[in-house]
């Protein structure tokens, strides 16, 4: 069966390649061609049901092509790209080149041809990424849609994150792009959000500047810029001198009750996990009682945790507060700082928090955190 079937494979392969070697010699004078294209006053000579089979817009724009005798004009791409196009519908192939991949992308999106746009991405996907591609890719990935590219894309931001947000080319970034941007990042990255509104903020400027030529409008500018970034932003979580240089000297950015809740917030309890090697694990007390929680955290400040495979305790046998928590188990936060039911403080993960743990606080671990029976818990 599977010898048939490499056979027929084989038939059809070699069927394909005898009529792309009559496209490929392009003989006006051979009477199988139906269509005609000219571009640049050059001709293209196709056979409309191969076409027509593949592309629904080939299939619309011949169906409806009623001067039989004349060639269709093609305005919008120059004749080498769009024969190439031609000749991956042909045989499968073509010669794809940096400085060709972006009209093959946008030929395969306008003719629809799914099987072309698999190709192109493969081509990119492919590719060395580094600082003088990944911006223009973070462009076409938001523009085309490209999964498999847009992850490999955010891969290499993600381990690459301080080097993307400095460099010139990232100042120049459409809107739509950026915001796909600090969304993947603020959610891989959190311990970076500082570094990734500055890096807006910056944005922000160099977009104003571009658009606003008289200087007292240039806050207004930058705040339209600006606003549509701040709701993925949780500066209440930042420290106090960040706020001070980036939030309070910058008010201008915010309305007064947006910087009244900011300050406010920032008055709550900060929990910090400190594990072996001085990495942190993030969060604040969001629950009735805090500052009760804080004191029986800082009674064990000294006293490393316990350890059961998947999550981290310290056995307080604290009073549950009666009140309802604030908190609600959220998918996108992955760590919690729960009263177990024994009363017992315990850093958990998502998966296992259960219905007799009260959410005492949304934990952030940096990069390299490691959750052992290492860790101490404080407060601040």
């Amino acid at each position: 069966m599977d010898s048939n079937m490499d056979d027929a494979k084989q038939n059809v392969y070699e069927l394909q390649m005898e009529r792309f070697e009559i496209f490929k010699a392009q003989d006006p004078k051979n009477d199988d061609f139906d269509i005609v294209f000219e571009i640049n006053r050059k001709k293209l000579y196709a056979h409309k049901f191969i076409l027509s089979s593949i592309s629904p817009t080939f299939k619309s724009v011949l169906s409806e092509w009623t001067k039989l005798n004349e060639p269709i004009p093609i305005k919008n791409y120059t004749f080498d790209d769009f024969k190439e196009f031609l000749t991956f519908i042909y045989s499968g192939t073509c010669a794809f080149k940096n400085d060709n991949i972006i009209v093959m992308i946008d030929l395969a999106e306008s003719y629809d041809v799914s099987v072309f746009k698999k190709a192109c991405e493969k081509f990119l996907t492919n590719s060395v990424i580094g600082l003088n591609n990944v911006y223009q890719m973070l462009e076409i990935v938001n523009k085309y849609s490209m999964v498999q590219l847009k992850e490999l894309l955010y891969t290499f931001i993600f381990d690459n994150i301080s080097s993307f947000l400095q460099s010139e080319q990232f100042l120049n970034l459409k809107k739509s792009t950026l915001k796909d941007v600090v969304v993947e990042c603020l959610q891989k990255t959190f311990f970076k959000q500082k570094e990734i509104f500055e890096a807006i903020y910056k944005w922000a400027e160099n977009q104003a500047m571009q658009t606003q030529m008289v200087d007292k409008n240039l806050n207004d500018a930058m705040k339209k810029e600006l606003s549509d970034f701040l709701p993925f932003f949780k500066f209440e979580k930042m420290d106090a001198d960040f706020l001070i240089e980036f939030v309070v000297r910058k008010a201008f950015v915010f309305t007064n009750d947006e910087l009244k809740k900011i300050l406010w917030a920032r008055s709550h309890i900060c929990v910090k996990v400190i594990d072996r090697n001085e990495k942190l694990m993030k969060g604040e007390l969001q629950c009735p009682d805090a500052e009760k929680v804080a004191a029986v955290i800082h009674t064990m400040k000294n006293t490393f945790c316990s350890f059961e495979q998947t999550y981290c305790y310290l056995p307080t046998e604290a009073e549950i507060p009666w009140k309802e928590s604030e908190l609600v188990k959220n998918g996108s936060i992955d760590w919690y700082l729960v009263y177990d039911y024994d009363g017992d403080l315990a850093i958990k993960p998502r998966e296992i928090i259960d219905k007799t743990d009260y959410l005492l606080a949304e934990m952030f671990p940096e990069d390299g955190f490691q959750l052992s029976y290492k860790c101490k818990i404080t407060v601040a």
